[in-house]
């Protein structure tokens, strides 16, 4: 059985994904990557890798952003694509609101 990444650990791999996911790091390269991640945040891979819950929403923001960059370098979102990343949006708002809770 997997351990869970618990505390100020968990806190460093939240704030290394918000830096990244920015555009803003500070101790790694910038790209968006597991090791990244775990660099930025000062913890092993092996410790990144524990944090499950925190890499499926480094992954799923990872994706969103690609997605994004792709629609913004095409055509002109229609509303229904517009009210749907502004769905993803709220969800992610709401999931990094209820993660801050849990600490």
């Amino acid at each position: 059985m997997k351990r869970q990444v618990r505390g100020s650990r968990d806190e460093a791999l939240s704030a290394a994904m918000d830096r990244l996911l920015e555009g803003k790091p500070v101790k790694s390269d910038g790209r968006l990557t597991i090791a990244n991640l775990a660099r930025e945040a000062g913890v092993s891979r092996a410790t990144a890798n524990r944090a499950t819950n925190i890499l499926t929403k480094f992954r799923q923001a990872v994706e969103q952003k690609r997605v994004m960059e792709q629609t913004t370098n095409s055509a002109p979102l229609s509303s229904e694509d517009e009210r749907r990343i502004a769905h993803v949006r709220a969800q992610q708002i709401q999931a990094r609101a209820l993660l801050s809770e849990a600490n």
